[in-house]
């Protein structure tokens, strides 16, 4: 494993608490992900997190959060996964969603880059960009806010 990859993937040598695994399983779901294996075989550890019947629940209270937020005010744009967020599309360099613009509910605003994988950040909401919060290039955990979007 290279130096890069060490720094992203967390040091297992324990077992996590059953809340851990909870959350760990509702991010797995929340990631459209449905399992999770982690193996310290030196340890003798091994756990295995099956997040299948909670993926189709999830959506469901995530889509009843985001109605709760519109309400609220701006909304926040939460990335989906961890990876180096991009905020320019890479091959025209062209920005996704600069302050200012409309967006309509599932474009894609950012994308989150991990070597070779790129993942899409979209617009949970209709409305304008109001703020942009994170940094191009920051590496950003899960359900880090990187943009608000005011609700049309």
């Amino acid at each position: 494993m290279n130096n890069r990859s060490e720094q992203l993937v967390p040091h297992f040598d324990r077992l996590p608490e059953p809340e851990q695994i909870v959350q760990m399983a509702t991010w797995l779901a929340q990631a459209g992900l449905d399992s999770l294996e982690l193996t310290n075989e030196a340890a003798g550890l091994k756990l295995r997190i099956r997040a299948e019947q909670m993926a189709t629940i999830l959506p469901t209270a995530q889509a009843a959060a985001q109605q709760a937020d519109v309400g609220a005010g701006d909304v926040a744009v939460k990335t989906p996964y961890f990876g180096h967020l991009c905020l320019t599309h890479p091959s025209s360099d062209t920005p996704f969603a600069p302050v200012g613009t409309k967006v309509v509910q599932g474009k894609v605003v950012a994308l989150l880059t991990l070597d070779s994988l790129q993942v899409q950040v979209t617009a949970p909401v209709a409305g304008t960009v109001v703020d942009i919060v994170g940094q191009p290039g920051a590496l950003v955990g899960y359900g880090a806010t990187v943009m608000q979007i005011r609700p049309d």
